[in-house]
């Protein structure tokens, strides 16, 4: 039996609707036969990308295409921001070892983004390899289309009100020390120019007596 040809080990679907492994909604993508008869076309979730489809679905096709480049604008752009903030900050519980108590995933990033820039974004486009665990600073593979980034992420831990409470506490009374102390300067300085002021009198009556 003849080996199949190079070109046959895949084919053309036209996507009915977004799957983070495959693309996005009315995307033409390449897929395994096998997988497209089996799974894709019985499911309706693609159809063949032949001249008849490609000729259906050519109006969806070119919008969802428009719907992409700005999506991958907006994307550049939301980067340069992150990039001028230098990063993103998540807070977590953590234990005296710096080990969270609650682990960051890509969802949690996501939601981040969206609290900070008011932008949502797919979590399956952070490319983390495994969840955050630690109190650090870590770089976050990002991917969409032909767009690679790497986010910055710094997980903080969170600060137990209580002592939050004591530390200001702390504070405060420094800052009561300080003024404390420069209201016994100022009025040290005045007692002891009251005291001159009393001598020079004294002195001159003595002298006019």
């Amino acid at each position: 039996m003849p080996r199949r040809k190079a070109e046959n080990k895949t084919i053309d679907v036209i996507l009915l609707e977004s799957d983070k492994h495959l693309g996005e909604k009315y995307e033409i993508v390449k897929v395994k036969p096998i997988y497209a008869r089996n799974i894709l076309f019985p499911k309706q979730m693609a159809v063949l990308a032949d001249l008849q489809n490609r000729h259906n679905f050519a109006g969806k096709m070119k919008a969802a295409e428009e719907a992409r480049k700005k999506k991958a604008t907006n994307l550049e752009d939301l980067f340069m921001k992150i990039q001028n903030d230098e990063w993103i900050k998540i807070i977590r519980k953590a234990n005296k070892d710096n080990t969270l108590y609650a682990k960051v995933d890509e969802n949690d990033i996501a939601e981040k983004l969206k609290e900070i820039y008011g932008v949502e974004i797919e979590s399956h486009l952070f490319r983390l390899k495994k969840k955050i665990t630690q109190i650090w600073t870590f770089n976050v593979p990002f991917m969409y289309k032909d767009i690679k980034k790497e986010l910055i992420v710094h997980v903080e831990a969170e600060v137990d009100p209580k002592a939050k409470k004591e530390v200001e506490m702390t504070v405060e009374e420094k800052k009561e020390e300080v003024k404390k102390t420069k209201e016994e300067i100022k009025a040290e300085k005045e007692a002891e120019r009251a005291k001159k002021k009393a001598e020079t009198i004294k002195r001159l009556k003595e002298k006019y007596k």
